[in-house]
Protein backbone atom coordinates (compact mmCIF):
# COMPACT_ATOMS: atom_id res chain seq x y z
CA UNK A 1 0.00 0.00 0.00
CA UNK A 2 1.42 3.37 -0.97
CA UNK A 3 0.45 6.02 1.55
CA UNK A 4 1.42 9.39 2.88
CA UNK A 5 0.24 9.69 6.43
CA UNK A 6 0.34 13.11 8.00
CA UNK A 7 -0.01 12.90 11.74
CA UNK A 8 -0.06 15.84 14.14
CA UNK A 9 2.47 14.57 16.66
CA UNK A 10 4.87 16.22 19.08
CA UNK A 11 8.36 14.92 18.50
CA UNK A 12 11.06 14.53 21.15
CA UNK A 13 12.40 18.00 20.27
CA UNK A 14 8.95 19.52 20.95
CA UNK A 15 8.16 20.28 17.32
CA UNK A 16 5.12 19.02 15.47
CA UNK A 17 6.08 16.51 12.82
CA UNK A 18 4.63 14.18 10.27
CA UNK A 19 5.02 10.53 9.47
CA UNK A 20 5.50 9.31 5.95
CA UNK A 21 4.94 5.63 5.33
CA UNK A 22 5.48 4.30 1.84
CA UNK A 23 5.85 0.99 0.16
CA UNK A 24 4.31 -2.22 1.40
CA UNK A 25 2.97 -0.94 4.72
CA UNK A 26 1.31 -3.71 6.77
CA UNK A 27 -2.38 -3.15 7.37
CA UNK A 28 -1.95 -3.43 11.13
CA UNK A 29 0.49 -0.47 11.10
CA UNK A 30 -1.99 1.72 9.19
CA UNK A 31 -4.77 0.56 11.57
CA UNK A 32 -2.62 1.37 14.58
CA UNK A 33 -1.84 4.88 13.32
CA UNK A 34 -5.52 5.52 12.57
CA UNK A 35 -6.45 4.54 16.13
CA UNK A 36 -3.63 6.49 17.76
CA UNK A 37 -4.05 9.59 15.60
CA UNK A 38 -7.70 9.95 14.50
CA UNK A 39 -7.00 13.28 12.74
CA UNK A 40 -4.47 11.81 10.33
CA UNK A 41 -5.09 11.71 6.62
CA UNK A 42 -3.99 9.20 4.04
CA UNK A 43 -2.96 10.23 0.54
CA UNK A 44 -1.40 8.23 -2.28
CA UNK A 45 2.13 9.36 -3.15
CA UNK A 46 4.61 8.61 -5.89
CA UNK A 47 7.86 9.65 -4.19
CA UNK A 48 9.88 7.43 -1.88
CA UNK A 49 10.05 8.25 1.83
CA UNK A 50 12.03 6.79 4.68
CA UNK A 51 11.14 3.41 6.07
CA UNK A 52 9.68 3.85 9.57
CA UNK A 53 11.16 0.49 10.60
CA UNK A 54 14.65 2.01 10.20
CA UNK A 55 13.98 4.94 12.54
CA UNK A 56 15.51 4.83 16.01
CA UNK A 57 12.18 6.12 17.37
CA UNK A 58 10.33 3.07 15.98
CA UNK A 59 13.02 0.64 17.15
CA UNK A 60 12.91 2.12 20.66
CA UNK A 61 9.11 2.01 20.85
CA UNK A 62 8.87 -1.59 19.60
CA UNK A 63 11.95 -3.10 21.28
CA UNK A 64 9.99 -4.87 24.01
CA UNK A 65 7.00 -5.98 21.94
CA UNK A 66 6.59 -9.75 22.03
CA UNK A 67 4.86 -11.96 19.46
CA UNK A 68 1.99 -12.29 21.95
CA UNK A 69 1.72 -8.49 22.09
CA UNK A 70 1.53 -8.39 18.28
CA UNK A 71 -1.19 -11.01 18.38
CA UNK A 72 -3.25 -9.17 21.00
CA UNK A 73 -2.91 -5.76 19.30
CA UNK A 74 -3.72 -7.11 15.84
CA UNK A 75 -6.70 -9.10 17.08
CA UNK A 76 -8.00 -6.10 19.05
CA UNK A 77 -7.55 -3.72 16.12
CA UNK A 78 -9.61 -6.06 14.00
CA UNK A 79 -12.26 -6.00 16.75
CA UNK A 80 -12.09 -9.76 17.08
CA UNK A 81 -12.66 -11.58 20.36
CA UNK A 82 -10.36 -14.41 21.43
CA UNK A 83 -13.24 -16.85 20.96
CA UNK A 84 -13.77 -15.69 17.37
CA UNK A 85 -10.09 -16.04 16.48
CA UNK A 86 -9.89 -19.43 18.21
CA UNK A 87 -12.84 -20.71 16.21
CA UNK A 88 -11.38 -19.34 12.98
CA UNK A 89 -8.08 -21.20 13.43
CA UNK A 90 -9.48 -24.29 15.13
CA UNK A 91 -8.18 -23.99 18.69
CA UNK A 92 -9.75 -23.32 22.09
CA UNK A 93 -9.90 -19.70 23.33
CA UNK A 94 -7.52 -20.53 26.20
CA UNK A 95 -4.75 -21.17 23.63
CA UNK A 96 -5.19 -17.65 22.23
CA UNK A 97 -5.02 -16.21 25.75
CA UNK A 98 -1.91 -18.25 26.56
CA UNK A 99 -0.16 -17.10 23.36
CA UNK A 100 -1.03 -13.45 24.00
CA UNK A 101 0.27 -13.64 27.57
CA UNK A 102 3.46 -15.46 26.54
CA UNK A 103 2.64 -18.64 28.45
CA UNK A 104 2.63 -20.64 25.22
CA UNK A 105 5.18 -19.97 22.46
CA UNK A 106 3.88 -19.38 18.95
CA UNK A 107 5.46 -21.85 16.55
CA UNK A 108 5.81 -21.35 12.81
CA UNK A 109 2.74 -23.43 11.88
CA UNK A 110 0.57 -21.58 14.40
CA UNK A 111 1.99 -18.23 13.27
CA UNK A 112 1.02 -19.11 9.69
CA UNK A 113 -2.53 -19.94 10.79
CA UNK A 114 -2.75 -16.69 12.75
CA UNK A 115 -1.33 -14.69 9.84
CA UNK A 116 -3.91 -16.13 7.47
CA UNK A 117 -6.79 -15.56 9.91
CA UNK A 118 -5.71 -11.98 10.66
CA UNK A 119 -4.67 -11.14 7.08
CA UNK A 120 -1.06 -10.26 7.80
CA UNK A 121 2.47 -11.66 7.51
CA UNK A 122 2.90 -14.59 9.88
CA UNK A 123 6.46 -13.48 10.76
CA UNK A 124 5.05 -10.83 13.13
CA UNK A 125 4.01 -13.66 15.43
CA UNK A 126 7.41 -15.36 15.65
Amino acid sequence: MQALVVVPHTLENGKVGEFRLTGNVPVFVIDLFKRLFPKMREEPVEDVAENIYDWDWWKKKTANITPGDHLRVTRTMREMKQTELAKKIGVVPRQISDMEKGRTPIGKKMAMRLGEALNMDYKHFL
